[in-house]
């Protein structure tokens, strides 16, 4: 991992990758790779008037030729974030199964709201897409605006990915807790994220120690979790790199295992 220190902010410039896997009953039991997944953490080039930092994660399922024949995927998540404000600025998700979903947020400073974008808007014209975001499409290829999000931008909102980077910079202890306001661009959730402990687990082909913590997610305006709790590992160094990742579902257990830092 390659660091690069911008004062008075710190900012990555990293290539992880993973294996996924799972294993349950449509497995037999066996453990199954199922989808090769790389995070991307690099500085933002934006015009705004502090440093960013430009988060990406890719999985797919294109080394798997099981997977491939019967269900590919190719799943792209990305977000700017500013660490000194700990604010997203910028999301997009990209799912590419049976059928494709595309849309790009865009925080708009001035109405406090996100703006969502796609290819077809419901509103073209009315607003534009974001100068500062056009090396996320294509060449030749279009964004129009669609609406905005329900929820009002937060101080400190942030996206999974920003959440998980800001957990890396965060002191942590056994039995310490964080709570933070994620969006996925149409939703506003409340983490509750708890320290667990610190034990030894193997990842990246050797055994180390981790934090493993527990992420718990409420969607604002409901009771019911929003997810089953997903455990991550973080390595005990400076640079607390996510080892592994797992989530127990009632049909099988999928896990996602660092393999290779670049």
């Amino acid at each position: 991992m390659a660091l690069l220190l911008v004062s008075p902010v710190l900012l990555y410039a990293e290539t992880l990758r993973y294996e996924a896997s799972y294993t349950g009953v449509f497995s037999a039991g066996e453990i199954l790779p199922i989808a090769a997944v790389r995070l991307d953490s690099n500085n933002a080039e934006l015009l705004v008037p502090e440093k960013a930092i430009q988060l990406t994660m890719e999985v797919t399922s294109a080394p798997y030729p099981f997977v491939e024949r019967h269900f590919p995927f190719r799943v792209r998540y990305r977000s700017i974030y500013a660490p000194r404000g700990q604010q997203v600025l910028a999301l997009e998700k990209y799912e590419q199964t049976s059928r494709l979903k595309h849309e790009i947020n865009w925080v708009d400073a001035g109405q406090g709201k996100l703006m969502r974008f796609r290819p077809k808007g419901k509103s073209a014209g009315e607003q534009l897409f974001p100068a500062v975001l056009q090396p996320w499409l294509k060449p030749g290829q279009r964004f129009e605006f669609h609406k905005y999000a329900r929820h009002p931008v937060e101080d400190g909102l942030l996206d999974w990915l920003s959440m998980l980077q800001v957990m890396r910079e965060k002191p942590l202890a056994t039995g310490q807790e964080y709570v933070f306001s994620v969006t996925d661009g149409k939703r506003l959730y409340r983490y509750h994220v708890r320290v667990r402990k610190k034990q030894q687990i193997e990842a990246g082909g050797k055994k180390q120690l981790a934090w493993k913590l527990r992420f718990d997610a409420v969607e604002e305006g409901k009771r019911e979790p929003a997810h089953r709790p997903l455990y991550v590992w973080l390595a005990d160094d400076a640079g607390r790199t996510p080892l592994l990742f797992e989530n127990r579902h009632p049909l099988g257990r999928f896990v996602v295992r660092l393999s290779a830092v670049q």
